[in-house]
């Protein structure tokens, strides 16, 4: 004590006598906030561009080969900076992870470089990271004897003050020395700074002592370092005396000193000093900025002086209201949850709530409930949390996004507790909430599986037949399915619940002989659905041994039934699913399969025989009719599930002829006909039968009946469908004349303003489209369902080749929030400049559009009609070569653009798609080999899906003869994606080539390849090349 008395007396020499520059200190020069801790931004600016403005290298080299481990890592670092803003410690993690197992050194610059990096996101970081900030000064001494800089040490020691870290003086001191640091007053205030946050009284001595020796004034900073000490060691005394030095020496007090005498006073218990501050600064009209009043209440809360009633935070919240009124406390709250301050959280989100406030809306505070699953071990006060969530209505749903973010990190402990607080406050439970934690049980023991099962059973909620056939019993040993089901039965589960779960999984294992086995002991009845699927797919394995369970699940069945017969059609729910199968059947399979059926006393219905032929391809429908007999047993019912085969037409579906037939018994009846001459109305104007559409209308006017707006609006969209423009017209001036408070379905305005323009009509459809109703807010699903209608109202517009007919037409959809900007809408903007043979205005539309939506639609499509035009001009003989130079500029301007949104990769790879699409192999093979080891294998197989899905051949056969020569293509997942548009499109011949094809390229097809193309030759009766394990071979 004596010590820092001695001290209090220099700080009063000095002070004297340099008290006239103290307006130059680091407070006085704009950095007023350094003493706000870790959510002050602006916190040391001035260390922070105190830095030398060193030119840093910012993107990475195309030929990246040449370049240093190091440089690549940084860079990787920097362009995701540059693109997405500000690093999180996740990335700084990676980027140290690199580096340290590259084993490199860092070079002054280099290290300068991931120091400023990682301050900004060491500020946002609401979790621990002072693991991050130690391992950066560790990484950067191994290995070498080149000292730290003074640009260094400012940087670490403000990362050091952000992220917590409990340096001591001599630790900090010896950094100064050891690196022969020229220090300077911010530096010196920093480590004091982080010396009072720490509680470090003794330590500040020898900061002062360091100062003494090197003749620094002491300044109002770090006056405040020393109050920080004191305040977080609760030494009210102590905070008095350095109080009373200040008035002494006569240092003005700023929101510096202010703040820290506050959060001083907050830590050590005295809140009515606190309130008492408040006053006085009121008074000098002094206010502390919304970042100090933050760094105040996380130190209130983090030293548990909240109040039992968080009456002391709920003051400190007040207090920044006056400052703000819309608070955002996200990150506050996301901090306190991470150092085990969940009920502090929590009150903060009841008492600013998130910007959703539908109790509602099941996201609402999800982020936080997932932290708090994630961090605390107490699975009590996880529950209680979430029960006063729901209580505050931030979330009434907040148990359940507890429950399923706890199911993924495999939290069992806070799992059951969350359940049976569920349970307790009676909320259902669902099967589907266990499926999750079951779900990921494979490394699990048995025992451990079954505990679960006990456990459902313990909460009122057993497996249903679902959970056990797809999570419970695949997780089990299935070689003994007798010891399943005693095990099964031992937690509360019924034999008839076991069996038919059990009897599927072994199916679908292709264990037909267990399951045989376990059939023959059972003695209780159980549904066929499931069943008669499962041996539907797996039956071609082993024919025989399928069709011989199914006959013994029959027999089962039938000693259930009181009369001895099987009311349900079991047989021909067993054919009806192997036809509804991927494989299905071929016409070689029919008869062995009815004769091995015949055999095991296995028939089915005659409605079941009506839907198998009805249903089947033309292939094989003739060898169905000619041999269903021999199955037909007519004493049979129907199948179980008859209702996803019965094709009755529902008495609405009349035609014209018939409606008219109708209308006329009607009317000779004395019967109501308004129905039915509406109905006929909408059917003759589909026709176009205009004259016959007037007529009933007329009628309808006779019977004193009005055409309501919904049914016009249906005639309306009948004359659209016929292109009867002139009509449509009429009925839509009519209706906007007789309900002028009607908004007319946005789909129907939509699309007769497409047809209008299609037709040339375009005034007429910008006149309709400007008397839409707009869309009142968001409504995203609203515009989501009309998105479609939307996007083809303005590629109809774009084939106009009229540019300011389409900008008109988005613009009025835009403004009436009827479309969302996306690549999408914005297509139709660049597909007319295209249309139009206006390749440069294509170019600069992209460009404009990336700049101002950040969007790059048509990319591909864009890219193809360059590459054509260039093909064009170098195709003409008398082309200058300034017409060729400019057409490939035009294609460099375009990838570049592309590359500066998505990288040089991902627009390489878009360059390959369009050669391949526009029929260019030869180029796609340079590109190919440009990319060389950069190949995304994962784009080209999607890519290579999606030409699947829309069945174009011919990018995939350009594929193949440009990437023949080239390693790292699975030349494989292109003849797959071939076949599969072969089978589609039922083209045997093509298929036949294929295989031939990779046999002369020694490419091995799979054998789902084999199976797959074996179906397809079958179906087209040609002779198949190969050995296929078929299953009339089999028998």
């Amino acid at each position: 004590m004596a010590s820092r008395i001695q001290l209090y007396k220099y700080a009063l020499r000095t002070l004297r006598v340099t008290r006239k520059y103290a307006p130059t200190t680091l407070a006085n020069r704009g950095c007023r906030e350094c003493v706000s801790a870790k959510w002050s931004i602006s916190l040391c600016r001035n260390v922070y561009t105190a830095v030398p403005n060193e030119t840093i290298e910012t993107q990475a080299s195309e030929n990246s080969e040449e370049k240093s481990e190091v440089f690549q890592i940084l860079s990787i670092l920097q362009m995701k900076k540059d693109r997405l803003g500000p690093l999180n410690i996740t990335d700084i993690k990676t980027g140290l992870g690199k580096l340290k197992r590259h084993n490199v050194e860092l070079s002054d610059d280099d290290f300068l470089q991931l120091l400023q990096m990682t301050v900004k996101a060491v500020e946002m970081e609401y979790r621990n990271c002072s693991d991050v900030v130690q391992q950066l000064l560790e990484l950067y001494k191994t290995g070498k004897e080149k000292p730290l800089t003074l640009g260094h040490l400012e940087l670490y020691f403000k990362m050091c003050l952000l992220a917590e870290v409990p340096l001591s003086s001599k630790v900090m001191l010896s950094l100064v020395e050891d690196n022969n640091i020229d220090v300077t007053r911010e530096l010196l205030e920093i480590m004091m700074l982080i010396l009072g946050r720490n509680g470090r009284i003794d330590d500040t001595a020898d900061i002062l002592t360091f100062m003494k020796q090197k003749r620094f004034p002491i300044t109002e900073v770090i006056f405040s370092g020393i109050i920080f000490a004191h305040g977080f060691n609760r030494d009210l005394d102590g905070i008095n005396s350095v109080v009373e030095t200040m008035r002494n020496v006569k240092m003005e007090f700023t929101s510096i000193t202010y703040h820290a005498l506050m959060t001083a006073y907050a830590v050590a218990g005295d809140f009515p000093k606190v309130g008492s501050l408040v006053q006085q600064m009121n008074r000098a009209k002094i206010a502390c900025t919304l970042s100090q009043l933050k760094s105040l209440l996380l130190d209130v809360v983090k030293s548990n002086e909240a109040g039992e009633e968080f009456e002391n935070m709920d003051y400190v919240l007040e207090l920044m209201k006056q400052q703000e009124s819309t608070l955002d406390l996200a990150v506050i709250v996301l901090h306190l949850i991470h150092h085990n301050h969940a009920p502090e959280a929590v009150r903060l989100l009841s008492s600013h709530p998130p910007v959703l406030k539908n109790t509602e809306y099941y996201n609402n505070a999800r982020i936080y409930i997932q932290e708090m699953v994630h961090c605390l071990k107490d699975a009590d006060l996880l529950v209680e949390m979430c029960q006063q969530l729901e209580q505050d209505e931030i979330n009434k749903y907040a148990s359940l996004v507890a429950l399923e973010t706890a199911f993924t990190e495999r939290k069992e402990e806070v799992a059951w507790a969350l359940l049976q607080s569920l349970k307790d406050n009676g909320k259902p439970l669902r099967q589907h909430y266990f499926w999750p934690l079951i779900n990921g049980s494979q490394s699990l023991i048995a025992s451990k599986l079954v505990d679960y099962v006990h456990n459902m059973v313990a909460l009122g909620i057993p497996p249903d037949v679902e959970t056990l056939r797809e999570f419970v019993i695949p997780n089990l040993t299935l070689k003994d399915p007798r010891s399943i089901e005693q095990t099964l039965k031992g937690v509360g589960l019924s034999v008839t619940l076991i069996a038919a779960p059990l009897l599927t999984v072994l199916i679908r294992n292709n264990m037909i002989d267990k399951a045989i086995e376990y059939a023959k002991n059972l003695r209780v009845d159980f549904p066929s659905q499931d069943l008669t699927a499962a041996l539907a797919k797996s039956w071609t394995s082993s024919p025989k041994s399928a069709i011989s369970l199914l006959a013994m699940l029959i027999q089962k069945a039938k000693e259930h039934e009181p009369s001895g017969n099987l009311k349900e059609d079991w047989g021909g729910q067993f054919l009806l699913d192997i036809t509804s199968s991927r494989n299905g059947l071929n016409k070689t399979q029919i008869v062995p399969l009815f004769k091995e059926l015949k055999k095991n006393n296995v028939g089915i219905s005659e409605t079941s025989a009506d839907y198998l032929v009805g249903r089947a391809n033309a292939a094989i429908q003739e060898e169905l009719k000619a041999n269903v007999h021999m199955i037909v047993d007519k004493s049979l019912g129907h199948p179980p599930k008859e209702q996803d085969y019965n094709f009755m037409p529902h008495p609405n579906d009349m035609n014209i002829e018939e409606l008219e037939g109708h209308l006329i018994e009607l009317q000779s009846k004395g019967f109501k006909t308004r129905g039915t001459i509406r109905r006929l109305i909408l059917l003759h104007a589909s026709e176009n039968n205009t004259e016959r559409v007037l007529s009933l209308m007329k009628d309808l006017e006779e019977m004193g009946e009005k055409m309501s707006p919904g049914v016009l609006a249906s005639i309306l969209s009948a004359y659209i469908s016929v292109k009867n423009f002139d009509a449509a017209l009429d009925v839509y001036n009519g209706l906007r004349q007789a309900h002028p408070s009607f908004a007319l379905d946005k789909y129907k305005v939509i699309d007769f303003s497409m047809a209008l323009v299609k037709n040339g009509r375009i005034e007429e459809a910008v006149k309709i489209l400007e008397e839409v109703t707009p869309f009142k807010g968001n409504n995203v699903d609203d515009r989501r369902q009309v998105r479609r209608n939307c996007q083809a109202l303005l590629m109809a517009a774009a084939a106009t080749c009229k540019y300011e007919v389409v900008k008109q037409i988005f613009e009025i959809l835009k403004s009436r929030n009827i479309i969302k900007v996306e690549n999408l809408m914005l297509g139709a903007l660049v597909k007319c400049r295209l249309n139009s043979g206006d390749y440069i205005g294509a170019v600069e539309e992209v460009r404009s559009i990336k700049k101002s939506f950040k969007c790059l639609p048509m990319k591909i499509e864009v890219l193809i009609h360059l590459l054509h035009n260039i093909k064009k001009i170098e195709a003409e003989a008398d082309s200058l070569d300034e017409s060729r130079i400019t057409a490939k500029k035009l294609l460099e301007e375009m990838i570049n653009i592309i590359a500066s949104v998505h990288g040089s990769t991902s627009a390489q790879h878009d360059l390959l798609f369009a050669c391949l699409e526009a029929g260019y192999p030869s180029q796609a093979t340079q590109v190919l080999r440009s990319l060389g080891r950069r190949i995304n294998e994962s784009q080209i197989q999607r890519q290579c899906q999606r030409y699947a899905g829309t069945t174009r051949e011919e990018p995939l056969l350009n594929f193949l003869i440009s990437s023949r020569s080239i390693p790292g293509i699975k030349r494989e997942e292109i003849f797959n994606s071939l076949l599969d548009i072969y089978h589609v499109q039922n083209d045997g011949r093509k298929g036949l080539s294929l295989w031939t094809r990779m046999q002369e390229e020694n490419v091995l097809p799979s054998k789902a390849f084999l199976g797959t193309l074996a179906s397809l030759l079958a179906s087209n009766d040609i002779d198949i090349p190969f050995e296929v394990s078929w299953f009339h071979v089999n028998l």
